[in-house]
């Protein structure tokens, strides 16, 4: 997120997306294909299928393999489109988006015709998994693009704009170089945790 606070350089778009009630929601079909698709015994699926309940622990290594599929669903878009960019210093990794849990990050070229891209890949996964979108806890970043573009981004997705820092795994996520006093909530929680073993 370097120089989002800047209106200079190459557009940039990122997407913090919230996935909603992760597991909870998803379709069980789709996740006991995905499952076969994977090459899970039979066995084990029916045992997912029959055993599992809500708040599982296994529930978070299954909603893994949905999120992959969603990667899939991405690099097959982007691969297919001519018109999508990558972001900023992006191109080189291919690097579209990335995952923790239930978050999902997204970033492109911060263009219309990239965003349609992540769009549809985003809304075909929906169809499949059953899986939305929280769009009270999912925000759009934006660098040096015009109101005007901004705005159609907001109507594209229905995410609010978000304010940099955001905090993400633990840790602030800032646009300029990060000092100590950025760090220090981190190295505090880590050192209240040595401390306590």
């Amino acid at each position: 997120m370097r120089n989002y606070h800047k209106d200079v350089g190459c557009p940039k778009l990122a997407l913090q997306v919230d996935l909603m009630k992760a597991f909870d929601m998803m379709d069980w079909g789709f996740l006991l294909e995905n499952l076969a698709t994977f090459h899970f015994p039979p066995r084990v699926i029916i045992w997912i299928k029959d055993c599992l309940l809500q708040g599982d622990p296994m529930s978070l290594y299954l909603f893994v393999i949905a999120t992959e599929v969603l990667s899939k669903i991405l690099a097959k878009r982007i691969e297919n489109s001519l018109s999508f960019k990558f972001h900023w210093k992006c191109d080189k990794i291919k690097l579209s988006h990335f995952f923790f849990t239930d978050d999902l990050i997204m970033l492109c070229h911060g263009s219309l015709s990239s965003a349609l891209v992540l769009k549809a890949a985003l809304d075909e996964f929906y169809l499949l998994s059953g899986l939305h979108a929280n769009h009270a806890k999912s925000n759009i970043f934006t660098s040096s693009l015009s109101s005007t573009i901004t705005y159609q981004l907001i109507n594209l997705f229905g995410y609010t704009v978000g304010s940099l820092p955001i905090h993400y795994l633990g840790i602030h996520i800032i646009s300029t170089r990060l000092c100590v006093r950025d760090c220090s909530p981190l190295v505090d929680k880590v050192s209240g945790r040595l401390t306590s073993c």
